[in-house]
């Protein structure tokens, strides 16, 4: 059970700073605390949706990016929860290329 809740805290952080990263590239205003926010639901649908939860995360994510922090869903949107999508896996790429390293 603590490797459960361990790994939601984990995903949910990296998350919220592949989000952040998207907004600061994307130039959509919001703040920290709505990003999080926003991390720890879509987290959470990836958590207790086994095997379509990722795709309903990436629906609720731009949902509540839409609904919350105010931005145009396209292109602001749409577009953040892309480049959110692409900073994730650049950062998981670069993870394992330095553990592989290691």
């Amino acid at each position: 059970m603590l490797v459960i809740i361990v790994g939601y805290v984990v995903a949910t952080l990296f998350t919220a700073f592949c989000l952040w990263a998207a907004m600061k590239i994307t130039k959509v205003e919001g703040n920290f605390p709505q990003i999080l926010v926003i991390a720890l639901v879509s987290c959470l649908a990836l958590f207790l949706l086994p095997g379509f939860g990722r795709l309903v995360a990436i629906l609720v994510m731009g949902f509540l990016i839409w609904r919350w922090i105010g931005a145009d869903l396209w292109p602001d949107t749409v577009l953040m929860v892309i480049v959110a999508r692409l900073v994730s896996m650049l950062a998981l790429i670069a993870l394992h290329c330095i553990s592989t390293s290691l």
